[in-house]
């Protein structure tokens, strides 16, 4: 991976996407790395102690898709309320349950798969589907090894089967177990991206979620956002 101004395509959407979502707006994700790319990718380098030259190598682009923000451990116990602080996140009574479990404990197996050649992957054929841009997928095959029923092969299609299900909840009570699902411009429109949300916990009194995505960067990997993210279109519950 090499991008810098003047670069477009693919390689440049995919630093478009990393920096949106790691709250850094690079402007328009059209795979035109201009002067706002540019100035985000450098804001990116400052905040990380990389080299600030605007230039996306290979150690700027390792520190994009490779989450290093360790979360800190959801609590049983209820943290000290200060005044005018937030009660903190805790899991709904029951929550997650054994299914919820389960679709992560699947997900959990495949961390750090890599697709092959052409989208190539294990969980679209094993849906009897041809191998494609596999998010949808991926959250499908660990819904189904738990006895959830979702599958399909789009993020909106995730959300909307969960819509029809009833278990859809906007862009509030995230849980571990949940689907989430991502719009990278914010506009909280048709749903670019899925995952499935592994933790959820308090830092510096703002809330985070910690996620397993398919597809992300072409294998299965973790991430973490604030909660609040303008990337972020929701969480629903699978059944």
């Amino acid at each position: 991976m090499l991008v810098r101004s003047g670069s477009r395509g693919s390689s440049v959407i995919s630093v478009q996407k990393e920096l949106k979502a790691a709250g850094i707006n690079p402007g328009p994700i059209d795979g035109d790395f201009g002067p706002k790319t540019r100035a985000a990718v450098m804001a990116y380098q400052r905040k990380h102690h990389l080299s600030v030259d605007g230039v996306v190598g290979s150690k700027t682009w390792s520190a994009l898709t490779h989450d290093s923000f360790k979360p800190g451990k959801p609590s049983s116990k209820p943290a000290p309320k200060k005044p005018g602080t937030t009660a903190p996140v805790r899991p709904t009574p029951g929550r997650p349950g054994t299914k919820a479990q389960k679709l992560l404990a699947e997900a959990r197996k495949h961390l750090g798969f890599h697709e092959g050649t052409g989208n190539r992957n294990p969980f679209s054929k094993a849906l009897g589907r041809p191998p494609e841009a596999w998010c949808a997928d991926f959250v499908s095959y660990c819904a189904k090894k738990a006895g959830l029923h979702i599958n399909t092969a789009s993020a909106q299609g995730v959300a909307n089967a969960i819509k029809a299900q009833g278990g859809w909840k906007g862009r509030h009570n995230p849980q571990p177990g949940d689907a989430i699902t991502f719009r990278w411009d914010g506009s909280h429109g048709w749903a670019d991206h899925v995952g499935m949300v592994e933790k959820v916990f308090k830092r510096g009194g703002k809330t985070y979620v910690q996620t397993i995505e398919g597809n992300s960067g072409d294998r299965v990997r973790r991430k973490t956002y604030l909660a609040s993210s303008s990337v972020i279109n929701g969480f629903g519950t699978m059944k």
